[in-house]
């Protein structure tokens, strides 16, 4: 098993753990969208990018909600087939896409329509210290965030937060880390 494997199987391990006290992840997740609706309020309103979060993810039901609350327009993903990412304004319809992920229906634009946010904040099983991302492995975010000039946020549980990531040189790093702990710029 390589390293990025070993790593995203502990990770997951853990996530199960945490759905499996439903009490426990709701507060952890609850802190984290305290601390995104912070960290978006900061950006002063602006256009932000998020996703919605699975049963096992950080963020809970709340989460895309409070974010779309905090920002003038939020834009999520939709995945398309060969690990493409388009983006589409929340607009509270949510239908299971492609991948089985809640995804807003209505008109979809390129990963280009994140240059218009302040902060795109995405999905991680974990964060190393220096921002490298580790992911589910089909990099549909490191297509959407190669070459974009805008603060990225990952979100995961501080456990998840960890020295180092297993990362490859395609591997897009993120400027920060949201957890249960609060927000760390990197």
């Amino acid at each position: 098993m390589s390293p990025k494997s070993a790593m995203r199987e502990r990770h997951l391990a853990y996530r199960r753990h945490l759905r499996a006290r439903p009490g426990l992840k709701r507060e952890l997740d609850q802190a984290i969208t305290a601390h995104a609706v912070d960290y978006l309020s900061s950006f002063g309103g602006e256009n932000a990018a998020a996703y919605v979060p699975l049963a096992s993810e950080p963020g809970g039901d709340g989460f895309v909600a409070s974010l779309a609350a905090a920002c003038r327009r939020l834009f999520l993903p939709v995945s398309l087939s060969g690990g493409v990412l388009q983006f589409s304004p929340h607009d509270h319809a949510l239908a299971p896409g492609a991948l089985g992920i809640a995804e807003p229906v209505g008109a979809r634009f390129n990963s280009n329509v994140l240059r218009s946010c302040r902060v795109v904040i995405v999905p991680a099983l974990g964060v190393g210290r220096d921002g490298m991302r580790l992911g589910k492995g089909a990099g549909y975010y490191d297509r959407a965030l190669a070459g974009l000039d805008v603060p990225t946020v990952a979100v995961v549980y501080e456990r998840e937060f960890v020295a180092a990531v297993p990362h490859d040189p395609h591997d897009v790093p993120v400027n920060a880390v949201i957890t249960e702990r609060g927000v760390r710029l990197l």
